[in-house]
C-alpha cells in the first residue's frame, strides 16, 4: 500500500500543479453571441464564462457571419482570472459607381478595378480610395463605410453617397 502511495504522490502533485496554474476566464463581446476560438478549440459562443485557461501563448479567433473576424495572440501569466472584452466590425456591402472612362481603381491598396461598377464587402471603419489614370494617381480620398453605400466617383469632385 505505501508503495503505491509513493507512485501517486507525483501524479498527484502534477495534477494539483496544473490544475492550481490554471487562470479563470471570461470572453465578453459586442455583439453577442460570437463564436469563441482558443487554439483552435470552440469554446461556444459568447459570452464566455467560468472557463480555465493555462499560462502560456493562446490564440483567439472571434467570428460572426456579416462581421470582420478578429484573431487574437494572448500571452497569459499565472492570475487569478483574465477578462477580455472584443468588439467586432460589421462588414457592409458597397458599391462604387462612375461614368468618367480610362479610370483605374484602389480601396486600401488591395482592391483594384477598372470597370464602371463594382461591389465590395467592406469591413466598417475608414478606408483609402486612390484613383489612377495612366499610371499616375490623379486622386486620393478616405471614405468611411458605416452602412451599405452606394458610391458615385466624378473626376475633380467629392466622392458622393447616396
Amino acid at each position: 500500500m505505501l508503495q503505491h502511495i509513493k507512485i501517486l504522490s507525483p501524479i498527484i502533485l502534477i495534477f494539483y500543479s496544473y490544475v492550481l496554474s490554471q487562470v479563470k476566464l471570461e470572453v465578453n463581446t459586442i455583439p453577442t453571441k460570437v463564436d469563441v476560438h482558443l487554439d483552435g478549440v470552440n469554446l461556444g459562443s459568447s459570452p464566455i464564462k467560468n472557463e480555465r485557461i493555462t499560462p502560456g501563448v493562446h490564440k483567439f479567433e472571434i467570428k460572426k457571419k456579416g462581421y470582420a473576424p478578429l484573431t487574437y495572440d494572448l500571452l497569459v501569466n499565472p492570475a487569478q482570472a483574465i477578462s477580455l472584452d472584443f468588439f467586432l466590425n460589421p462588414i457592409y456591402e458597397c458599391k462604387f459607381k462612375t461614368e468618367e472612362k480610362g479610370l483605374v481603381f484602389e480601396l486600401n491598396g488591395e482592391h483594384r478595378w477598372d470597370v464602371d461598377m463594382v461591389r465590395l464587402r467592406l469591413e466598417a471603419g475608414d478606408h483609402l480610395l486612390r484613383v489612377f489614370k495612366i499610371g499616375e494617381i490623379i486622386d486620393e480620398q478616405t471614405i468611411r463605410v458605416d452602412q451599405p453605400k452606394k458610391y458615385n466617383y466624378f473626376l475633380k469632385k467629392p466622392l458622393a453617397s447616396n
